[in-house]
């Protein structure tokens, strides 16, 4: 079972949105408590809008063939969501792979990211144009040492779940806090603000590579969007983060043709890597 919570300590967690996956049985006896400090993690490799997304905003998804989700909500008493150790001093190895590996040595943060990728359609039969995204970004920088598999996992869970606009992204009894947010100024660069950690990313795509044959298409079917490398972009002043990495990527590709005028959202989740 794979689930958002949101905290209150008056009233304790309550669940949002919990739904079952057959995937989820292959990882359902991993916790995350496990933390190894003594290894680094590997980054897994293959051979717009301006607002950021609100508690009472509305989130519309395009769902060309998408079978409902049960929803239910759990009461959970208990009050005081315990919180990962995030590791402090380490040294990262990048492995070989299709991108261009880092000449950076310090991993800022490591976050699964769920949110919708935009696409606007000038009439019915056009094909869509990329607008931008926007995602809210969990903290997996402690997942990253203790459990790759299960991080690796995630993205392709969580990209059917509702988007929260507040709260954890749960697992097995540990929580990933928000680490922040992934949106287009309205400019068209994108952005990562990781306001917990007060660091923020402008930042532009300096390589591409085709997501795996076998990666999740995500709710919509419509394929994973591309992994990538983005650095820092010139004329803009970026705060602890020179550059990103977009791995692991389930669902986000747009259709092929048009359906509407408009604006298309395509739900996708993604694995991000931050470096300085």
């Amino acid at each position: 079972m794979l689930f958002f919570r949101r905290f209150s300590c008056n009233l304790g967690f309550r669940v949002i949105g919990a739904v079952s996956f057959l995937m989820a049985s292959s990882v359902s006896s991993t916790g995350l408590e496990v933390v190894n400090l003594s290894r680094s993690p590997t980054l897994p490799g293959i051979g717009g809008p301006s607002a950021l997304p609100t508690p009472t905003s509305t989130l519309t998804v395009h769902f060309p063939t998408v079978k409902a989700l049960a929803n239910q909500e759990v009461a959970v008493t208990r009050c005081g969501a315990p919180k990962i150790a995030k590791p402090v001093e380490f040294t990262p190895t990048l492995p070989s792979q299709e991108l261009p590996s880092t000449d950076l040595t310090t991993i800022v943060a490591v976050a699964i990211g769920r949110g919708i990728q935009n696409y606007t359609c000038a009439t019915t039969s056009s094909v869509p144009v990329a607008l931008g995204a926007l995602a809210t970004l969990f903290d997996a920088t402690t997942l990253a040492y203790s459990n790759e598999k299960l991080l690796n996992t995630l993205p392709g869970l969580i990209v059917y779940l509702p988007l929260p606009s507040s709260g954890f992204l749960a697992k097995a009894g540990r929580y990933l806090d928000i680490l922040g947010y992934h949106y287009f100024d309205s400019a068209g660069t994108p952005t990562f603000n990781l306001s917990t950690l007060n660091k923020i990313a402008f930042v532009g795509k300096s390589a591409s590579i085709n997501a795996p044959a076998v990666a999740n298409k995500g709710p919509a079917g419509t394929g994973a969007v591309p992994w990538l490398q983005l650095n820092k972009k010139a004329g803009y002043t970026s705060v602890g983060i020179s550059q990103v990495y977009r791995v692991e990527t389930a669902g986000g590709n747009p259709e092929l043709t048009c359906t509407v005028a408009g604006v298309m959202s395509i739900p996708y989740a993604a694995e991000y890597w931050f470096y300085n």
